[in-house]
């Protein structure tokens, strides 16, 4: 029955099993109630009292009973493989940080750990087709540096999003969704019904997340960030042409983190300390006090732009992954320096570029 299937419509079921059981296991944890404190400055500005967390270890283990049940109905190989090794060992190190917080650079080593081993077992592309009939070619090692500081670049700007109701993991199922039809537009079903269940599971997830009932935790925002950063990497070593489509379906990800690290490094901060200078943590505080849902929607909307784009780019193709790379970066840019603008002009944010506030740190530094 479901092998004659199309393809895409065994993605739809897939996503649909993927849904079901990560709405059933999230509810689970909520029953569990691994408690997220607020008990840091960071938490504080968006939590007000303990909330069950670590999601992650509800929806990320759905999506892959989700895969395993299509490898039974519709007798196709799914590629858990390497990567999925690599997601649930992510998953184990969120895990541990919810419940017993790891040291920053502890945790980094092992998402580089991690990833090196991951890339080692070939999830890694040693060539690209950036447009104008040009390939390049990194060869295995080039191949698998450029993997590895992909995973971590991903992993942690999903994590670091990861503040909000809603914020990160949405734009993660909208990103999700835009492999999901990337995949099956350049027939890699396999990748797309991967991409599907992390969609489904997801989506489940959100159900819980949005209505703050359940956090995503370490556990849950590393895992995602490694499966979208694995996708990537998938895609590009089936099809190096779509080089730049990652980046466009990840962009709301690394414009905000990118450059939010710029600011912070402007301003002579330690750039692995926790803080609240991301643009969804600025709409929390006063005088904007936007609600979760708000900041959500509005990154929301961001994301399935993105993902929208993603999948124009790849079917028009030529060198219009490239442009539209190109356009939504700039775009991206521009809109995060207004905000940061914005807020610097009422007060949430100093100017790094201020000699005043220059002489202050300078002070600081020096009394400390």
């Amino acid at each position: 029955m479901f092998t004659d299937m199309h393809p895409a419509l065994n993605i739809f079921l897939v996503g649909g099993i993927a849904l079901l059981l990560s709405t059933i296991a999230c509810r689970l944890l909520i029953f569990i109630r691994l408690l997220d404190q607020p008990d840091s400055e960071r938490k504080l500005v968006s939590q007000k009292k303990a909330v069950p967390s670590s999601g992650g270890a509800g929806f990320i283990p759905a999506g892959f009973l989700a895969l395993a049940a299509s490898s039974v109905l519709f007798q196709l190989e799914t590629p858990i493989g390497w990567l999925g090794l690599g997601v649930v060992a992510m998953l184990l190190i969120g895990l541990f940080d919810d419940l017993s917080n790891i040291n920053a650079k502890l945790k980094l080593g092992l998402q580089i750990a991690i990833g090196v081993g991951i890339a080692m077992m070939g999830v890694y592309a040693d060539a690209i087709a950036p447009g104008f009939g040009k390939v390049r070619e990194f060869g295995a090692i080039g191949g698998i540096l450029l993997a590895v500081v992909w995973f971590v670049t991903v992993t942690n700007a999903v994590n670091f999003m990861d503040g909000a109701n809603g914020v990160s993991m949405g734009m993660a199922t909208f990103a999700s969704m835009g492999f999901c039809g990337v995949a099956g537009f350049a027939g890699e079903w396999e990748l797309a019904l991967a991409a599907a269940a992390l969609t489904g599971a997801l989506i489940g997830f959100l159900f819980w997340n949005v209505a703050g009932r359940l956090f995503a935790g370490d556990a849950g925002a590393l895992g995602v960030g490694m499966a979208l950063g694995g996708f990537s990497i998938l895609l590009v070593k089936a099809r190096p042409e779509f080089v730049f489509i990652p980046a466009i379906l990840l962009s709301p990800f690394l414009v905000d983190v990118l450059l939010t690290l710029n600011y912070r490094v402007k301003r002579g901060d330690n750039f692995w300390e926790a803080h609240t200078m991301h643009v969804y943590q600025l709409g929390l505080k006063p005088p904007l006090s936007l609600k979760h849902w708000q900041v959500a929607i509005g990154h929301w909307m961001i994301a399935a732009n993105c993902a929208a784009l993603g999948f124009a780019a790849a079917a028009i193709g030529y060198e219009a992954p490239l442009v539209i790379f190109i356009g939504v970066t700039l775009l991206g840019c521009a809109m995060h320096v207004r905000i940061r603008r914005a807020a610097i002009a009422v007060g949430l944010l100093d100017d790094p570029n201020s000699n005043e506030e220059q002489s202050q740190r300078q002070v600081d530094e020096g009394n400390a």
